[in-house]
């Protein structure tokens, strides 16, 4: 049986936290995972590191591969599109770029194409993240279970409908990053005060 491949288009934090997840779990091996980032330089140092197939363009990516995982920044998208859209169909789109939902990709995409937006947030780098997946979504249900069962290895899976994705994501993403800080500020004042 031939191994399923995935790519992933961008490759800032969230793409590299992905990446280190799959492979590190062992759910993908470093031949079944391919990337692209603009920064090539960048790039050949993530996969040396991660352990990762760098390529030239999405566009590399997007052939070479079964799953696509879109990790670029949201503004960017609407132009990868235009280049890689035509080698989608009969593929499955992962999109984890903030705004860019199931509707939304159904004004830029040929049919044919399935899709899945994933809220993910950043402590899915230590395993320990919350994914939040779009109930509105274009998969077969036997892959969507085998991708919800891949993205475990990141953190804690969880499905919502698509109007709560927002505020899902902002409760998920934005806010430990606030709790961090709050704490942060409570341990900077105990030791400007004298506690060690």
């Amino acid at each position: 049986m031939e191994l399923v491949r995935y790519g992933i288009i961008g490759m800032g934090n969230m793409a590299q936290a992905i990446a280190q997840g799959f492979i590190a779990s062992g759910h993908i091996l470093s031949d079944q995972l391919y990337a692209y980032a603009p920064n090539q330089d960048k790039l050949k140092n993530n996969a040396q590191r991660i352990g990762f197939t760098p390529c030239a363009s999405a566009m590399d990516v997007a052939a070479a591969s079964d799953i696509i995982v879109m990790a670029c920044k949201p503004y960017q998208i609407e132009a990868v599109l235009a280049d890689i859209a035509p080698l989608l169909p009969g593929k499955v789109l992962l999109s984890v770029a903030l705004g860019w939902d199931y509707a939304k990709y159904q004004q830029h995409l040929l049919p044919g194409t399935r899709v899945q937006f994933i809220m993910p947030n950043t402590p899915a780098q230590t395993g320990e993240g919350v994914l939040l997946f779009e109930a509105t979504h274009s998969l077969e249900a036997d892959e969507r279970a085998e991708i919800m069962e891949l993205f475990t290895c990141l953190g804690l899976v969880r499905e919502l409908p698509s109007h709560l994705m927002g505020i899902g994501g902002a409760v998920t993403g934005c806010g430990p990053a606030f709790v961090d800080l709050f704490i942060e500020a409570f341990a900077d004042a105990a030791v400007k005060y004298g506690i060690q």
